[in-house]
């Protein structure tokens, strides 16, 4: 029996063909164009460069400007000093009306001597402005450097520069192994950004390399003189990663750890003093060579996606990560300082409030579309899985998160449960 109000009617994903979705994402990104910028006399590259510097600038965390334009000028087929190739790009998006509306800068990495058949695509920087913002767009600036990349593995590869596994097959990246790399704050509940940043990254597929065997610092980019000035005040950061084709794969080897690391401070040996990049490249060198004595690999800890999994960020407390994996660091100690460990100390379940509210909200904004019937959390009224997945079933909020004596090499890397 039919009442007699009405009900909103859910779209599951599933159910699209193919062309469906070509057909709205067409729609969606046609009132944008995406500019690869490639020399630095272009008109563009002043206003792609000042979007992307005066959002990071201010914070050493963007390269200087002499710094972007000589990565432009550089031959991207030359390899440098340490056998990486490097392939910067700076994207600017424009409305269909001509109006600047977004940035992204980064780099493609490869040095088969670190690992023949792996391609680190560095995401540096992206920037929109608040009337982009919501839109497509977004999705379009974290996804757009994969074809970069494809394109230059295809050049690498015709120029006898690179080997590729599946030379033929384009569509599977040739055969090589891509990282989408990013680095961004470790989680606190005093900023709201941080964990917006980390929900896109999350819906986008992107892990966290656990910082107990990765503790990763980004250089200090500001102008060598300030730092003579200030002292070397290098980021602690968290690494992500999105490894396409293999996203619902929980571990990271050591080998592909470690020349992820290296590759990225490669390329930050192109503008940075390297004395100033050996310490905190070589602390996480030195962790990744301590945990391969008993392991061949790292954990790559899950993201958030929505309201039901935001206990993960409970991993991520910048607290707990500072205190335990970036001792003594003065760059962590404002933070440290600055009123959080008094505020835990009144009120313990802070934390555990915060992620409530946050999920509070996230509910609050119902949902009409859904990936898969036959998957779970599809609508309301389906049980809930009652094997909560690996990664989550220690969400207690204390680092590290795995008993290190259980937890053995399984023959094939473990997968998370859906």
């Amino acid at each position: 029996m039919h009442g007699t109000g009405s009900r909103r009617v859910r779209l599951c994903l599933k159910d699209l063909y193919h062309q469906d979705v070509v057909e709205m994402i067409e729609r969606e990104t046609r009132r944008y164009t995406l500019h690869l910028i490639e020399s630095p006399d272009h008109p563009d590259f002043q206003s792609a460069y000042k979007l992307l510097w005066d959002a990071f600038g201010p914070n050493g965390e963007m390269e200087r400007e002499e710094a972007i334009r000589q990565f432009v000028l550089d031959d991207i087929y030359q390899p440098t000093p340490q056998g990486t190739f490097f392939r910067y790009f700076l994207l600017l998006a424009k409305d269909k009306d001509g109006n600047v509306r977004g940035a992204r800068d980064g780099s493609v990495l490869i040095n088969p001597s670190y690992a023949p058949d792996l391609c680190v695509v560095y995401l540096s920087h992206i920037y929109m402005v608040p009337e982009a913002r919501g839109t497509v767009l977004s999705y379009w600036l974290r996804i757009a450097p994969t074809e970069i990349a494809v394109q230059y593995i295809a050049d690498l590869h015709a120029l006898g520069k690179l080997k590729v596994p599946l030379p033929d097959q384009p569509g599977k990246y040739f055969g090589m192994r891509v990282n989408l790399t990013a680095e961004m704050e470790y989680w606190t509940p005093e900023e709201r950004l941080s964990f917006q940043r980390i929900l896109f990254y999350g819906r986008g597929g992107f892990d966290v390399i656990n910082p107990r065997h990765f503790p990763y610092r980004q250089p200090d980019f500001r102008d060598p003189e300030e730092i003579r000035k200030t002292g070397y005040m290098p980021h602690p950061f968290m690494i992500l990663l999105r490894r396409m084709a293999r996203e619902r794969q929980a571990t990271l080897p050591i080998e592909e750890g470690r020349a992820v690391m290296k590759l990225l401070y490669d390329e930050f040996a192109c503008h940075c003093p390297k004395e100033m990049l050996e310490n905190s490249l070589q602390v996480v060198l030195d962790r990744l060579e301590e945990r391969a004595k008993t392991k061949s690999y790292v954990e790559l800890l899950p993201l958030p996606t929505g309201p039901k999994d935001l206990a993960r960020l409970k991993k991520l407390f910048r607290y707990n990560v500072y205190r335990r994996y970036y001792r003594d660091d003065p760059v962590t100690r404002p933070y440290l300082e600055g009123g959080i460990r008094e505020r835990l100390k009144e009120d313990p379940a802070y934390v555990d409030k915060e992620i409530a509210k946050l999920a509070a909200e996230l509910d609050a904004r119902p949902a009409y579309v859904y990936a898969n019937r036959d998957k779970e959390f599809t609508w309301e009224g389906l049980p809930h899985m009652t094997v909560p997945p690996p990664h989550d079933l220690s969400d207690t909020g204390e680092l590290p998160i795995v008993d290190e004596g259980s937890l053995a090499l399984p023959a094939a890397p473990p997968s998370r449960e859906e």
